[in-house]
């Protein structure tokens, strides 16, 4: 699905605990932890082309800082507060993306553009922000994912930091500047493991710091344990933070296959969805993509939460606040208590 003559232009936000690279303009920021720690963050915005063969990037803009005796600062201030004008002028909402395995900066970008071309909020074009976290997008078997895995156990900080430092944003806002329109979170694959991590060091740094900042919470193809929601040292506690929590799976996924059969991992959750169904909080919703996991991702059927028509028109249904049984392509499956999405479109 491409809006291309619609939007010629996509601006995608980003917060990220990667090395920046001064002298690259495009791949700004590299495999590695920012040099001033695992939790150290940059902040900016990347602009694309859009069309019909897909968003092309046409320059990186990274928020300078400052240090002051308090810290270092500067970038999150105008990163939160150019995101509160544009979500106020143009009444558009803005949804959170953190991206997956083996996924390089600009290649984070580039998913970011492609859910900002496809995916409509009452009709209009949503607003993204990509949370980069040091993957280290080289395909390199086995080797790369157990990095991956060790660089998003520890990227976990940097994640509560940007959200901490949300809800203290949020929380000064007077009403006349708040812009009446939602936040929602979309996590793919190990981006889930980042969520818990971040979910598990905000809780280290308030016990009470799980507040309802997201309308929707979405997981796609989560690299996760399937007894992620039994526990609060997982995500049991993830829905506090939202209206509602999504969890796409597929069992087809040949991803998650590899990841559970020779990376000594538990079942996964994006593979069949929660191992009890009767311990989930009520207010996740499961969808099962068998049906539509090919189109985008033909070969690990995994990445098809981008490029497909049918996850597009779900996920911008679930973001407009459609109840489960009124989202359209959908079939409930009594016998499995889950959702399934019917057909491509």
């Amino acid at each position: 699905m491409c809006f291309g003559a619609v939007m010629a232009q996509v601006r995608v936000f980003f917060a990220t605990n990667r090395n920046y690279q001064a002298g690259n303009k495009l791949q700004a920021f590299g495999p590695r932890f920012n040099p001033d720690g695992v939790a150290a963050l940059r902040f900016g915005y990347a602009d694309f082309e859009a069309g019909a063969g897909g968003p092309k990037l046409t320059g990186v803009t990274v928020y300078a800082e400052r240090k002051t005796a308090t810290g270092i600062k500067g970038g999150s201030e105008r990163f939160l507060e150019d995101l509160r004008r544009l979500m106020s002028g143009e009444k558009s909402d803005t949804l959170v993306f953190i991206h997956g395995f083996n996924v390089s900066f600009t290649g984070a970008l580039e998913a970011g553009a492609r859910l900002a071309q496809d995916v409509r909020v009452n009709g209009a074009p949503v607003n993204i922000v990509v949370f980069s976290w040091p993957s280290d997008g080289q395909a390199v078997p086995l080797m790369s994912y157990y990095s991956d895995r060790e660089d998003a156990r520890a990227s976990g900080p940097a994640l509560a930091r940007t959200y901490l430092k949300l809800c203290d944003y949020l929380e000064e806002l007077n009403q006349q500047a708040y812009c009446e329109r939602r936040l929602h979170l979309l996590a793919h694959s190990m981006g889930c493991y980042v969520l818990r991590q971040g979910l598990q060091a905000a809780l280290a740094k308030d016990p009470k710091a799980l507040t309802r900042v997201f309308h929707e919470i979405m997981l796609a193809a989560p690299d996760e344990d399937d007894d992620a929601f039994e526990t609060d040292t997982k995500l049991r506690l993830l829905p506090r933070l939202g209206r509602q929590v999504t969890v796409y799976f597929n069992p087809d996924d040949r991803a998650l296959l590899v990841s559970d059969k020779t990376k000594s991992n538990p079942d996964r959750l994006g593979s069949d969805g929660p191992r009890l169904i009767d311990l989930i909080p009520k207010k996740i919703v499961l969808v099962d993509c068998r049906h539509v996991g090919g189109r985008g991702d033909p070969l690990a059927r995994h990445s098809y939460y981008v490029r497909s028509p049918a996850m597009a028109a779900d996920i911008g249904a679930v973001l407009n606040g459609a109840e489960p049984d009124a989202i359209g392509n959908r079939e409930y499956v009594t016998t499995k208590r889950f959702w399934r999405l019917i057909q491509e479109l």
